[in-house]
């Protein structure tokens, strides 16, 4: 008995002895199959966005000297006031009110100019205007009528959509009499009213103006008042400050105007 268990236990020890319980044949090698775990990754591109950094200007930030700014000064502050601004070389100008009408309603005047642009902070100006004065009371009859064409200079103190500026020249005038002085034909003897005329005369009158324009990707809309004087010792309203006067003329506008090119 105890040499069958023995020989029992010989066989399971050889049997466990080969690899996969297999028993060769012919002394062929024994290959072991190995697994190997396949592991696969995918690259992800992960959009981050730009960052933006904040630049701070101050006040003696310097910048490039160019034509407009040789200086080379800070104007950044007035970008922000340029949102709908376009600089045009030419500028069509009309008045829309202005202050004879409201001393005299039988006052009329109609003006403006021709704005070139030599910058975007300086322009020549042609003016035009033509006025009128009815006369109809008790010692005259007629009318005054008068053109005006001058040469002027204004000069813009920010190249934004609103700046205030100057303007100054001078206006050539050309003043038509008309009149009648009824008192002519009667024999007051303190008839120191200026006598009946009718001729022409020319005259000049210098001016300083000032205003505030606002200015769009077009239209433009100001606000204009300054000081002229008529050189002019036979007027027949020596009184008066409107445009047909002598002496110093206030003036007081409102216009609007048009970006031609």
């Amino acid at each position: 008995m105890k040499t069958w268990s023995l020989i029992l236990l010989l066989c399971i020890s050889a049997f466990c002895a080969i690899p996969n319980g297999t028993i060769p044949d012919n002394g062929s090698e024994i290959h072991d199959t190995v697994y190997v775990e396949q592991i696969i990754r995918d690259t992800v591109y992960i959009p981050i966005k730009s960052r933006t950094d904040t630049i701070y200007y101050t006040k003696n930030t310097c910048c490039a000297p160019t034509k407009e700014n040789p200086l080379g000064l800070d104007t950044t502050k007035y970008l922000r006031n340029d949102t709908n601004y376009t600089h045009h070389l030419i500028y069509l100008h009309f008045d829309l009110i202005s202050i004879p009408w409201l001393i005299d309603t039988s006052f009329t005047s109609v003006g403006g100019n021709i704005e070139f642009s030599t910058s975007r902070k300086n322009s020549a100006i042609l003016n035009f205007r033509y006025s009128k004065m009815s006369l109809n009371n008790s010692i005259y009859e007629g009318n005054i009528s008068q053109k005006d064409i001058g040469l002027g200079y204004r000069h813009y103190f920010r190249p934004s959509k609103y700046s205030f500026y100057f303007d100054v020249g001078g206006n050539w005038l050309i003043r038509k009499y008309d009149y009648i002085n009824t008192w002519d034909d009667k024999p007051y003897l303190h008839n120191d009213r200026p006598h009946s005329r009718h001729d022409t005369a020319t005259l000049f009158a210098p001016y300083l103006h000032a205003g505030h324009a606002f200015r769009g990707e077009r239209a433009t809309f100001g606000i204009e008042y300054g000081i002229s004087y008529g050189a002019s010792d036979k007027d027949l309203l020596q009184k008066e400050i409107s445009y047909i006067s002598a002496g110093v003329q206030l003036d007081l506008r409102l216009n609007i105007g048009v970006g031609i090119f």
